[in-house]
């Protein structure tokens, strides 16, 4: 499995400004992507998992994940309105390119969550 540095997902932080010491905790999940044999990749947060297609046999590696318009309509239910997000998530990974698949047909198919 592959962890994603520090900075890339959320961590506690301390801000500190004149006369004040607040702790701020980013709203974003920390995260983690896993490349898995047969061509599957899954984007973690904590225990939850969401599994999208990759592609393997090419340099770099291909994650493929639906666009904007087709991603509320497939994705499990704890990544529902934030695309881009888990894109900034995913694309902050140098070791591979995600690539955006529109899908208009009413029968999408659902992205699988899983957990661990």
């Amino acid at each position: 499995m592959k962890s994603i540095p520090p900075g890339s997902g959320s961590t506690a932080q301390n801000a500190g400004s004149v006369g004040h010491d607040l702790a701020m905790v980013s709203a974003q999940p920390e995260f983690e992507i896993e490349f898995r044999w047969k061509e599957q990749v899954i984007y973690w947060e904590g225990a939850k998992g969401c599994v999208f297609q990759g592609a393997w046999g090419v340099n770099p590696l291909v994650t493929i994940v639906p666009d904007a318009t087709t991603w509320d309509r497939v994705v499990p239910p704890f990544l529902l309105g934030r695309h881009d997000e888990v894109l900034a998530n995913l694309r902050s990974d140098p070791g591979h390119d995600v690539r955006e698949e529109r899908d208009d047909s009413k029968s999408a198919r659902r992205i699988p969550e899983v957990n661990r």
